[in-house]
């Protein structure tokens, strides 16, 4: 049962015209009265109510509904008792300590969790350390901090301190953070390197050439390497060629350059390849990486940079991460939920992959409908369209045209996935999503693009994707369906009837 809004919720949506969120400064904006897994109640700033499939959140959620009320029911049952020692004026624990202060008691089950996951082997044998933190930006830059201070003891070169990032990258807001772009101000710390593009025909051998050039120039000055093995907001879920991406990781560590793999957004399994990192999955051994959004469920913040060697280069200097602040790592019930994550997580890796599939057949589709409108890629449930720079589409304010009135359909179908300033949008919808779910996703998706085709009078194209790269699939007739029972417990077995209509799901897996 949906909850009714509030009169002092509605008399609030008169109140956004002070608020400079995302979105347009003093615009009013959508609140959220209630979820339902990817199911959102919004009141619009109309007035109205309205349902939408919330499919975006930039990775932001994991688990939904029973899932999501397990990992959070022991920080429940302890907030519950801090109040109640509160309220009769006992000691209480603390819900938060100041870092100054101590750390919370979960922080060595935290930390123990997130050991089984950790992407090296052999583990017992490095002196890895975690730097917690709230959010992506505050985890990266731990990281780089770490990574830089380590160099610096071990080799007593003060010299290399500069950050490599990709030619297209986002490591966090851009006025602050490291990535491609930079809005504000000149960023004199960092310099980009040449990387794949979404929607370009990729020749491995001349991008080599050309990073190999790069640190020709630059090796020297650099010390640490940013990587995003799966693209988020600025490439829209494009993943990295992993062979690709193994073989920039070892040139850079060869020059003595640390790399950071940051998996804010790909991480904690949505990759799709089983394991929590991808890093791990890919055996690209980075110096350091990071997590974050979804870690404690979603309902709280934390984020984190795992540095692979050096705990005990900074011990032996008294040194740590210079990133630090009042909230870092603070939250007693925020660490309660990451641990529960970190164990409930792999129960759902096997569904995670064989939804991957299945979305690979929508965006195949949406591709394939949008006759060279839209560039589609992604990987598990990961997924990303841009669109392309073809035929009307090479025009900047065409293209910007084309987003807009996408955006505007997706709205009107009840469709809400994560609009990127790349030009396009990405689906990544909680983890514990049905199969069923999944396709209506697609269908209002491929309602919005067609829409939007016939709005902007879009003219079939002959290409517009990587020709290795085709999402094109096989005829129905030669895929093999078989029933997994493993699967039915998370419901995204996709040859029972009960899970996913064969009709609904025939028209994207056909590529007739």
């Amino acid at each position: 049962m949906t909850p009714a809004p509030t009169r002092s919720v509605v008399s609030k949506l008169a109140e956004h015209s002070n608020y400079a969120g995302r979105g347009v400064a003093g615009q009013g904006k959508p609140i959220t009265i209630a979820k339902n897994g990817v199911r959102h109640i919004r009141l619009m700033p109309s007035g109205e109510k309205k349902e939408v499939l919330s499919v975006g959140l930039a990775c932001s959620e994991c688990l939904s509904g029973p899932q999501l009320a397990k990992v959070l029911k022991r920080g429940f049952e302890y907030e519950q008792q801090v109040m109640m020692d509160l309220m009769a004026g006992n000691y209480a624990a603390p819900l938060s300590i100041h870092t100054s202060s101590g750390v919370p008691e979960a922080t060595s089950e935290f930390i123990d969790a997130l050991k089984q996951h950790l992407p090296w082997d052999n583990i017992h044998t490095l002196d890895w350390c975690v730097s917690l933190q709230l959010e992506g930006a505050s985890a990266v830059w731990a990281a780089i901090d770490m990574l830089l201070q380590e160099q610096i003891l071990a080799t007593g070169d003060k010299n290399r301190k500069m950050v490599a990032v990709g030619t297209t990258s986002y490591h966090g807001p851009p006025s602050t953070s490291f990535g491609s772009k930079s809005p504000m101000w000149a960023k004199n710390y960092q310099i980009k390197y040449p990387t794949p593009e979404a929607g370009k025909s990729i020749d491995e051998i001349q991008l080599l050439s050309q990073y190999e050039a790069f640190l020709d120039q630059y090796a020297n000055d650099i010390g640490v390497l940013l990587v995003e093995p799966q693209w988020g907001s600025s490439q829209a879920a494009f993943p990295w060629p992993k062979e690709l991406l193994k073989k920039y990781i070892t040139m850079a560590q060869d020059r003595g350059i640390k790399v950071c793999a940051d998996e804010i957004m790909c991480g904690l399994g949505r990759h799709g390849h089983g394991t929590l990192f991808v890093s791990k999955a890919w055996d690209l051994s980075p110096d350091a990486v990071t997590f974050g959004k979804a870690i404690a469920g979603g309902a709280y913040p934390l984020s984190g940079a795992i540095m692979k060697r050096g705990r005990d280069m900074l011990t032996k200097h008294g040194r740590s991460a210079m990133q630090s602040h009042t909230f870092a790592g603070a939250s007693q019930r925020a660490l309660m939920a990451g641990t529960d994550v970190l164990n409930e997580l792999p129960k759902w890796l096997p569904s995670i992959t064989k939804l991957g599939e299945e979305m690979r057949h929508i965006f195949s589709y949406l591709e394939k409908i949008s006759k060279g409108m839209l560039i589609c890629h992604g990987q598990g449930l990961m997924w990303g369209g841009l669109f392309s720079k073809v035929g009307k589409s090479a025009s900047d304010d065409y293209r910007a045209d084309a987003f807009n009135c996408f955006m505007k359909h997706a709205e009107d179908v009840g469709v809400l996935p994560y609009f990127v300033p790349a030009g396009g949008f990405m689906v990544t919808p909680v983890v514990d999503i049905d199969v069923s779910t999944v396709y209506e996703i697609g269908e209002k998706l491929a309602e919005a693009v067609e829409r939007t085709m016939a709005d902007m009078d879009w003219k079939a194209q002959s290409k517009c994707t990587v020709e290795d790269d085709s999402l094109f699939l096989k005829e129905m007739s030669e895929i093999e369906v078989k029933c997994l029972p493993s699967l039915h417990a998370t419901k995204s077995c996709t040859s029972c009837a009960s899970f996913v209509c064969q009709d609904r799901r025939r028209r994207f897996v056909s590529s007739k």
